[in-house]
């Protein structure tokens, strides 16, 4: 016994030793980031349930957040390419909760979709630019561990973020929520500015005198196996982003659980990634056996949508829920570092852009498409097309020499 125990706290420190300093100052900020995290878990059921939209109409308006992702990811990946990562992040921290905040006082449609694409163009933009920021920092051999770390980040973060979040909804209301998320937004925006002043020289990303006429690389849109990878991100990122807009919909109005068990669903995930993710994925790069797990985590994401074709029982969504975590353990860190392995190093902001845009065209279609859907066909037709999205992607990958 003692020794199984000596052996895990090995693998734990093992897996949490040798990040650099800016990785660990991303990891901080990105957990006082995700603390607030209490507006998009709840978007389309403030939409559809406290405003009154239909659930056609609270797709496309929680679409528009993906409109706007679209855009702020391209712009922050060709900003990180040529000025460096840290001005976009720096700007996407403070705009974004400027737009959160602002968010509450609009009830109109119009107003509404403008402030929710701007929420959208600022508050993703750092995305991009934290991961070319990674790859700045980390030698390729450990981006999958180092992107496995800023997960956890998230996952601590928003361990308790959306289970207090719906509490906060049920007995004090939605407008909490806004200023929340708004102002953990711009504390996090001040602890990188302070930060980041003392960080290390990157390695790549600024241009440089004597720059010009050197070969960039082959740029991503003219790369025909990294948009193969592209496509199959978004396959499997299309059910993958249902989690946080048509399940908690079902969850609440076909299933009858409310917020509070929303919010404990998405902390229990968070919860099970801190536990198991850094560790795995350390254990799997040791193995060299990064492509099993992608193959797992895509099996284990299309089953978890199943289970919603059985009678309703909390524990299946709890059930569910581990398996969709579980999926993304295994599948994500890979799936996130694979574009810093492939791109040239002076395109590397590009790549990460491109990434990010495939999961920003899930953010407009997944809830436009997904809930328009349930509208004209049901729930269960739904759910067997995502465990479809996530075969083919599964498909792909498997057929796929990276």
């Amino acid at each position: 016994m003692r020794t199984a125990l000596v052996r895990v706290i090995r693998v734990y420190r093992s897996a949490y030793a040798g990040h650099p300093r800016e990785i660990w100052a991303l990891a901080v900020l990105t957990i006082i980031n995700r603390m607030g995290t209490m507006v998009l878990p709840f978007l389309t059921v403030y939409l559809s349930t406290v405003l009154g939209y239909s659930l056609g109409d609270a797709g496309l308006l929680a679409g528009a957040f993906g409109f706007g992702s679209l855009g702020g990811v391209y712009l922050a990946g060709r900003l990180s390419d040529r000025f460096g990562p840290n001005p976009a992040i720096l700007g996407s921290l403070l705009a974004s909760g400027v737009f959160f905040i602002s968010l509450q006082y609009a009830e109109g449609f119009y107003g509404l979709f403008a402030l929710i694409f701007c929420a959208g163009l600022f508050g993703e933009a750092y995305r991009p630019a934290v991961m070319a920021s990674v790859g700045s920092y980390v030698p390729p051999a450990q981006v999958g561990r180092s992107m496995a770390f800023l997960r956890l980040a998230v996952s601590l973060g928003m361990s308790a973020a959306p289970a207090i979040g719906g509490f906060v909804a049920v007995a004090l209301g939605y407008r909490w929520l806004f200023w929340i998320d708004g102002l953990t937004c711009i504390a996090a925006g001040l602890y990188f500015w302070a930060s980041s002043r003392r960080w290390g020289k990157q390695r790549g990303g600024v241009k440089k005198k004597g720059d010009r006429g050197q070969p960039k690389g082959q740029a991503p849109q003219y790369n025909p196996a990294y948009l193969r990878f592209l496509l199959a991100t978004f396959l499997m990122g299309f059910g993958f982003i249902q989690w946080f807009q048509s399940v908690p919909v079902f969850i609440k109005t076909e299933w009858g659980f409310d917020e509070r068990y929303i919010g404990m669903l998405m902390g229990g995930s968070s919860l099970l990634i801190i536990l198991v993710e850094l560790p795995a994925i350390h254990a799997i790069e040791q193995a060299g056996r990064m492509r099993a797990s992608i193959l797992a985590g895509l099996a284990l994401g299309g089953l978890s949508f199943l289970l919603f074709l059985l009678p309703k029982a909390l524990a299946l969504c709890f059930l569910a829920m581990i398996l969709w975590t579980l999926g993304g353990v295994f599948f994500l860190p890979f799936n996130n570092g694979l574009p810093l392995k492939t791109a040239p190093e002076s395109r590397r902001g590009e790549y990460m852009a491109w990434y990010w845009m495939a999961w920003s065209l899930n953010g407009i279609l997944g809830p436009v498409l997904g809930l328009a859907f349930v509208e004209q066909w049901g729930w269960g037709l739904f759910w067997v097309g995502l465990a479809g999205l996530a075969g083919a992607s599964w498909w792909m990958n498997w057929g796929w020499d990276s």
